[in-house]
C-alpha cells in the first residue's frame, strides 16, 4: 500500500513538473516575442524620426543662402539618409522588397554628398540640382504622412510586426501586419518618385548603362556552344558534353552553358556566353586543383597568353590575389602609355599545372572603347612639386580611373610611400586635384587596396 501511495505522489509531482516547465517555456516564449516585438517598434520609431528629420533637413537645404551652412546640412542629410536605411534594414519585412525605399534613401543621401563636396569646391547648383532637391522633400513629405499614419496603431499594440502564437487573447483584434503597410508604401513610392540622374554610384544612369564592347550580330544557341568550346583552356583536350541550361537577362543577355565530362553526374564547367556576338563574359572550372607546382611569375605569364590567344591584346597586370591553389590576376587595358582601369579583365590560374580555371571579362565589356585622351594639362613635375614632401615617390604614370558615377578621370597614379605604408594617390591630369587615395596592403596572399 505504502509503495502505490509513494508511486501515486510521484506521479502527481511528475505532472506538476510538467505543467511547470510547460508554463515556464510559454512565459520565456512570451517574453522573448515581445521583446523582438519592442525591438522592431523601436527600429520603426527611429524610421519615422528620421524621415520627419530628413524632411527638416531638406526644407533648411532649400532656404539657406550660406555655402558653409549648406555644405553642414547636406552632410547631415548624407547621415540620416544612411540611418534611414539602417532602421529600414532591421524591420522584420520577411520576402517584401523594400528595393524602392532603400533606393530612395541611397540616392538622397549620395546626392546630397554629391552637392556638398561640389559646394566645397566653390561650384554652384545648377537648377536641375535644386529641382531635385526639390523633388526630394516632396517624396519625403508624403512618406512622413504616412509613416505618421501607423505610429498611433503601432503605439497602442493595435498592430504588431508578426501575429504570434504566445500573444493571448490578441489575435481577434491584430490587423494585418507593418510589413504589408510598408510593401504598400514602397510600391506608393516607386509610382511617385521619378529617376535621376547625378555625379553618383546610386544615379539612374549607373543602373541602366549599356555595355560598350558587346558587339556583333545575334548568335544562336549552337553557336554559342562552338565559341564557349574554342574559349576555354583545355591541354587535356577532354571532349565536353556542351549545352545551353539556361537563358539569362541582365545588362548583358547571355546563354548560360555547362560542360560536363561524359559520364560525370555534374557539370564541371559553366559559363556565360552573351546572345549579341557571342563574347564569353565568365567562366570558372570546378575541377580540384591540386598542390602548388608553378610559381607566381609562371601563372602571370600563363595568363597574359591565355588573353593574347583570346583576342585580349595590350593587357598589363595590376595585382594579383591568391587562394585555395590557385592565382587570380587582374589585367588593365593599356592605350598608348595610358593604363585604363575600367577595362579589366580577370584570370584565374590554377597553380598545379598553370590551366586557366577563371574568367571574367564584365568590366573590359560594359568600358571598353577607343578613347580620345587629351593632352596633360599639367607636368608629371608639377605634380611631384605638389605632393606631401613626406612622401617617397616610387613612380607615376599615366591612368584614366572610374569615379562613383562610373565617369572617367584621366590622372596622374603617384605610387608612394610613408614609411613603410604605401599608397596610390590620383591626381587629375587637367586640374591638378587630387581626386582619390588608396592605401595599397601588402599580404602573403596577394596585393589589396582600400
Amino acid at each position: 500500500m505504502r509503495n502505490r501511495y509513494v508511486t501515486w505522489g510521484l506521479g502527481v509531482l511528475t505532472i506538476v513538473l510538467i505543467a511547470l516547465a510547460l508554463w515556464s517555456m510559454g512565459s520565456r516564449a512570451y517574453s522573448a516575442e515581445n521583446l523582438l516585438e519592442a525591438n522592431y517598434q523601436k527600429g520603426f520609431f527611429n524610421l519615422v524620426d528620421d524621415v520627419n528629420t530628413l524632411n527638416i533637413l531638406l526644407s533648411k537645404s532649400l532656404v539657406t543662402s550660406s555655402d558653409s551652412q549648406r555644405i553642414i546640412i547636406l552632410t547631415s542629410i548624407w547621415h540620416e539618409a544612411e540611418n534611414a536605411r539602417s532602421n529600414l534594414a532591421s524591420l522584420p519585412l520577411g520576402s517584401r522588397d523594400m528595393t524602392n525605399l532603400q533606393k530612395f534613401f541611397a540616392q538622397m543621401g549620395d546626392f546630397s554628398h554629391t552637392l556638398a563636396k561640389k559646394v566645397s569646391l566653390g561650384e554652384q547648383i545648377s537648377d536641375k540640382e535644386w529641382d531635385t532637391l526639390e523633388q526630394f522633400k516632396k517624396n519625403t513629405q508624403n512618406l512622413s504622412r504616412r509613416l505618421r499614419e501607423l505610429q498611433d496603431s503601432v503605439a497602442t499594440g493595435r498592430i504588431r510586426w508578426e501575429s504570434g502564437s504566445f500573444a493571448p487573447g490578441l489575435s481577434k483584434r491584430i490587423e494585418p501586419g507593418l510589413a504589408d503597410r510598408f510593401a504598400a508604401i514602397d510600391q506608393r513610392l516607386k509610382e511617385e518618385a521619378p529617376s535621376i540622374t547625378y555625379d553618383g554610384p546610386f544615379s539612374d544612369h549607373v543602373e541602366e548603362i549599356t555595355p560598350k564592347a558587346i558587339t556583333g550580330s545575334a548568335v544562336n544557341e549552337q553557336q554559342a556552344i562552338e565559341k564557349g568550346k574554342k574559349f576555354i583552356d583545355n591541354p587535356a583536350n577532354v571532349r565536353y558534353d556542351v549545352s545551353v541550361y539556361s537563358r539569362t537577362r541582365g545588362t548583358v543577355n547571355a546563354y548560360s552553358l555547362k560542360f560536363t565530362r561524359p559520364g560525370a553526374d555534374g557539370a564541371e564547367i559553366v559559363m556565360d556566353v552573351s546572345r549579341q556576338g557571342g563574347h564569353v563574359i565568365w567562366f570558372l572550372n570546378t575541377r580540384d586543383i591540386g598542390e602548388q607546382k608553378i610559381d607566381i611569375k609562371t601563372a602571370v605569364d600563363k595568363a597574359r597568353k591565355f588573353l593574347e590567344a583570346r583576342g585580349y591584346a595590350n593587357m598589363e597586370p595590376t595585382g594579383s590575389l591568391r587562394e585555395d591553389n590557385s592565382l587570380t590576376v587582374t589585367f588593365a587595358y593599356k592605350q598608348g602609355d595610358v593604363l585604363v582601369y575600367p577595362d579589366f579583365v580577370k584570370v584565374e590560374v590554377a597553380l598545379d599545372d598553370g590551366q586557366v580555371v577563371g574568367f571574367d571579362a564584365m568590366g573590359y565589356l560594359t568600358h571598353h572603347t577607343m578613347r580620345k585622351i587629351p593632352s596633360p594639362g599639367i607636368s608629371e613635375k608639377h605634380v611631384r612639386d605638389s605632393l606631401n614632401k613626406s612622401l617617397e615617390v616610387r613612380r607615376i604614370r599615366k591612368v584614366i580611373i572610374p569615379d562613383p558615377a562610373l565617369k572617367e578621370r584621366f590622372c596622374y597614379e603617384v605610387d608612394a610611400n610613408l614609411d613603410d605604408e604605401r599608397y596610390l594617390i590620383y591626381i587629375n591630369a587637367q586640374n591638378g586635384r587630387e581626386e582619390q587615395i588608396l592605401k595599397v596592403v601588402e599580404t602573403e596572399n596577394g596585393t589589396m587596396t582600400m
